[in-house]
């Protein structure tokens, strides 16, 4: 498969390239590594009539302000976020987030804020069309969804990594566009929740730093991702956690609680942060507290509705794993343990029953 024509710039400062962006109309796109877009442009879901290339803007390095927050450029690689010893100690969350993002060389490409951005995906749709489908789906501009036949709209989810652990960690975002001020606000408010336009900033506005306040010293943090293949797949179902604690360290204080791949944008489970604050967040509370909540659960994962009470045990067990790390389980032990549970999991044949009505998933 081939790009199509397109013209390319490629401007050496941010100023630069937000004037290209506004100089050049509606069919116009950013680009820096360019993981998600080029495939895109290759199978003819994307064909812009102009590239802004981001490749000659050198990102900074991460850096700590007076009050403690750490200010990172959006034009870090994956891969540099991951190695950077400043965010690996401010930032564990995000760090273990940028890691599980599809593999070394994409890292090494893909960009902390093209991450950010990155489009609501689908089965059906990210592919080629030049035979399998007879009418255009809703992202096509159609009227008509492969996956839920009869659904009312799109169901694509949200799959990037990095936003779930940032949401966690309550980050901030800088947005820079022509004719404004620069602006800044929380990362949650990136996201419309609408699979068919799921950002909320304008195509001639551009992420620039992504900002994480200080964080609480008594908690902990976790990052889950389950992925049919593994490594360089997206994610069937991931979520972030982050936990702050009482002084005494047991009791919790806040849990912010995030969960990507289930819908068209990261889902907060507020229901489940507002029951764990407050409590004391012992191994056999949070194994009594999840196992018992499996009817209040909406079984939404990954595009599919799912009403087996085997998967969904499976998929809570998810979440149970993840508040005990934030109690310092073993990590490696974790994942090994884990590990079996998932091919143990997808030997087994099991009937999905789809089910309209399910909208959304809440991890607890």
């Amino acid at each position: 498969m081939h790009l199509p024509k397109f013209t390319y710039f490629k401007p050496e400062t941010l100023e630069a390239a937000v004037a290209l962006l506004q100089a050049h109309g509606p069919n116009v796109r950013v680009v820096s590594g360019g993981t998600e877009l080029f495939p895109r442009m290759k199978i003819g879901l994307d064909n812009p009539d102009v590239l802004i290339g981001l490749k000659a803007i050198h990102p900074l390095p991460p850096m700590m302000t007076a009050d403690k927050t750490l200010v990172m450029d959006a034009l870090m690689p994956l891969s540099e976020v991951y190695c950077s010893e400043l965010i690996r100690n401010q930032a564990p969350l995000l760090s273990e987030a940028a890691y599980r993002v599809a593999s070394q060389e994409i890292r090494n490409m893909g960009t902390l804020g093209g991450n950010l951005c990155q489009n609501t995906r689908c089965l059906y749709y990210n592919q080629t069309h030049d035979f399998q489908f007879v009418e255009p789906c809703f992202k096509r501009d159609g009227k008509r969804c492969y996956f839920i036949p009869k659904g009312k709209k799109c169901w694509a989810v949200f799959m990037a990594d990095t936003a779930l652990a940032l949401i966690a960690l309550d980050a901030m975002i800088k947005v820079a566009g022509p004719g404004k001020p620069e602006r800044i606000f929380p990362l949650e408010e990136l996201y419309s929740g609408e699979a068919l336009d799921p950002l909320t900033i304008g195509p001639d506005e551009i992420i620039t730093e992504v900002r994480i306040p200080p964080q609480h010293p008594l908690g902990g943090t976790a990052f889950i991702k389950f992925s049919l293949r593994g490594g360089v797949e997206f994610a069937v179902l991931s979520a972030a956690v982050a936990l702050d604690l009482a002084d005494d360290g047991v009791t919790c204080s806040q849990a912010r609680i995030v969960v990507g791949a289930v819908s068209a944008s990261p889902l907060r489970a507020r229901a489940a942060e507002s029951f764990l604050a407050g409590k004391a967040l012992t191994e056999q509370f949070i194994d009594e507290t999840i196992f018992g909540w499996h009817d209040d659960i909406i079984r939404y994962v990954c595009g599919r509705f799912v009403d087996d009470l085997f998967i969904f045990g499976k998929y809570i067990g998810v979440s149970r794993e993840e508040l005990h790390m934030c109690h310092e389980w073993n990590f490696s032990n974790r994942r090994q343990r884990r590990r079996r549970e998932y091919e143990k999991f997808y030997a087994r044949h099991v009937e999905c029953r789809v089910s309209e009505e399910a909208s959304c998933c809440y991890i607890l």
